[in-house]
């Protein structure tokens, strides 16, 4: 069998606070939105900025680092896997794509007054 990789690497801003959940079993669970930046080739020299939207969801001890620690515009480092899955809304089917994350860095200075 031949060897494959499926890795992301993402570095950028949260868009909302951390939706905690817990399974039946009492797993944490985060799910949270990160946006990145990128330049699209314009008319001018500048060209145009372009934010992408990336859901995340992290798992057990790095969900309840984001229950204590992540907050709507903390910059952050991600590393995670892809996954692309679907649902039907009304009759149509909706791709989706979600970013199982396995290592996150805070790059945010912590707040005054924050413990550490």
């Amino acid at each position: 069998m031949s060897r494959s990789v499926n890795k992301i690497i993402l570095v950028g801003h949260v868009g909302r606070d951390p939706d905690i959940q817990q399974t039946q079993n009492g797993t944490k669970v985060a799910h949270l939105s990160l946006a990145t930046n990128r330049r699209i080739a314009g008319d001018g020299d500048e060209g145009k900025e372009r934010t992408d939207w990336h859901r995340l969801t992290l798992w057990d001890r790095l969900a309840e680092l984001a229950e204590e620690h992540i907050r709507k515009g903390d910059r952050l480092y991600v590393e995670g896997r892809i996954e692309y899955d679907s649902f039907e809304r009304d009759g149509v089917t909706i791709p989706t794509a979600d970013v199982n994350v396995r290592e996150v860095v805070l790059l945010s200075p912590r707040g005054k007054g924050e413990e550490e």
